[in-house]
């Protein structure tokens, strides 16, 4: 961690010449020519990135070490220096912007001189002068920024997804699908067009959010797994210059061993140093919650709209004042702050399909846009279905009196006399309650189109919206 004054520089050299570099930076040259390069957005790259791309540099290390293509002093301390990194620490040391090299070549150099620095502080080296662990020939050993930034991206994304997206949407799913056992009875208009429609169910409703959502997630966890395939190995543009086989093998198995996640090296790397194909059908997925996501917040609000002038049929927590000038004024605000998300990812994964534009040739050139994205949207994701369970879900109830009242009295009643008046007569039915103010029930018995114990069986509400025998009664 930098400790120094803003004026206070050492002198560190790459490529390209002398470079002035903060005097307690743990970075180098590279990073602190990247840093003046882009200084675009602000945004750094997401520490679960960096955990991934520090678990790739110590995978490789021990598996080099195996292979005797390095010291064992050196690689250990290579190896101790990514554990600091996958634990949190020393992570103000990547400032380079999202916005930089496409191949994200920037970052890759920005953790292996800081890997390289503290490793050289650890064995009593000259980290300035890269001696005795350099960045490069070291760190970067067996490895590319071509084939170990796509193969973090996965990894990292892979990650986020199983430990803190997956099991926050999970708990929305079981959230709704106990609203919809306590909720079977709980008879509603249906609504289609905004227009009344016949009766339904609450339970119903509830049960397909649920399996909606559940559908989406399984195609996301599709799509997760089809980043388990790493481009490791491919070195530059996939050819394996400077990489040994059994070395990225092993770095592979270690890698899974230490994510416990099932990875595999690509058999033609080229595939995922090319194109991010694998990232961005991920990111669709994501969008494709979120989408879910919407359609359930909105009709929450729509549901739960009034308490006089909507529907009136959800009663959602009251969580906040609505109004900083209508007094008791209450406002369905945990469903719009996840609409809000959920147009976000939706724009997030807009510009991960946009960033195909940018597979060229023999590389892809949006690594860290597409890392920064498809993290952000991961997490505005899991923190909305955290947000949505215990500040809505958990404390939503039906109003079951308005929900069943709206049936009853909706014209839409006549389409159960349909089979026995016919399609036309059910409608001069129909006509004639609406026209009246009065229930299909109570326009029938007047018109006399059919005996009174009849129309009480076919006019039944329960059995119209399929109400069975031990549905819960929510009253």
């Amino acid at each position: 961690m930098s400790t120094s004054s803003p004026d206070a520089f050492r002198t560190e050299r790459d490529t390209l010449g002398e470079m002035k570099v903060p005097t307690g930076a743990l970075y180098g040259a590279q990073t602190a020519r990247a840093v003046e390069n882009f200084p675009i957005s602000g945004w750094r790259l997401p520490s679960a990135f960096l955990d991934a791309l520090a678990r790739i540099k110590s995978a490789f290390a021990t598996a080099n070490r195996e292979a005797g293509l390095l010291s064992d002093e050196v690689a250990g301390a290579i190896a101790d220096a990514a554990e600091g990194i996958t634990s949190g620490q020393h992570l103000e040391e990547f400032p380079v912007d999202v916005f930089q090299t496409g191949s994200g070549t920037s970052t890759n150099m920005n953790m292996n001189e800081v890997l390289a620095h503290i490793a050289n502080v650890a064995l009593g080296g000259d980290p300035v002068a890269h001696k005795p662990v350099h960045p490069n020939d070291h760190v970067n050993l067996g490895q590319s920024s071509n084939d170990s930034i796509p193969a973090a991206l996965r990894v990292s994304t892979a990650l986020v997804w199983r430990d803190l997206t997956r099991p926050a949407i999970e708990r929305v799913v079981s959230e709704l699908e106990s609203l919809a056992g306590r909720h079977g009875g709980a008879v509603t208009l249906g609504r289609t067009h905004l227009m009344d429609a016949v009766p339904t169910t609450y339970g119903r409703v509830f049960g397909q959010w649920a399996q909606r959502l559940q559908l989406a997630i399984d195609a996301a966890q599709t799509s997760a797994d089809g980043l388990l395939v790493l481009p490791l190995g491919g070195t530059a543009v996939g050819t394996g210059l400077g990489s040994q086989p059994g070395a990225v093998r092993r770095a592979v198995e270690l890698l899974a061993e230490g994510t416990r996640l099932g990875l595999t090296a690509d058999a033609r790397p080229a595939v995922g140093i090319s194109a991010q194909d694998a990232p961005i059908r991920h990111a669709d997925a994501l969008a494709s919650i979120g989408r879910v996501l919407l359609a359930i917040g909105n009709d929450l609000r729509l549901r739960g709209s009034g308490p006089f002038g909507g529907l009136g049929e959800l009663n959602l927590p009251a969580v906040q004042p609505g109004s900083s000038i209508m007094p008791g004024k209450v406002n369905p605000v945990i469903p719009e702050a996840v609409v809000q998300v959920a147009l976000q990812v939706e724009g997030l994964a807009a510009t991960c399909r946009a960033s195909a534009l940018l597979h060229q040739l023999d590389l892809s050139h949006a690594n860290p846009l597409l890392a920064w994205n498809l993290d952000t949207s991961a997490r505005l994701l899991a923190h909305a279905c955290t947000t949505l369970v215990e500040r809505c879900l958990k404390g939503l109830t039906v109003n079951t009196a308005t929900s069943r009242a709206h049936a009853a009295a909706s014209p839409a009643m006549a389409t159960a006399l349909a089979r026995a008046l016919g399609y036309e007569a059910a409608a001069k039915v129909a006509k004639e309650a609406e026209a009246s103010g009065s229930s299909v029930a109570v326009t029938a018995r007047r018109l006399q189109v059919l005996p009174d114990q009849e129309l009480d069986k076919i006019l039944d509400l329960d059995r119209m919206a399929g109400v069975t025998k031990g549905d819960s009664d929510p009253a």
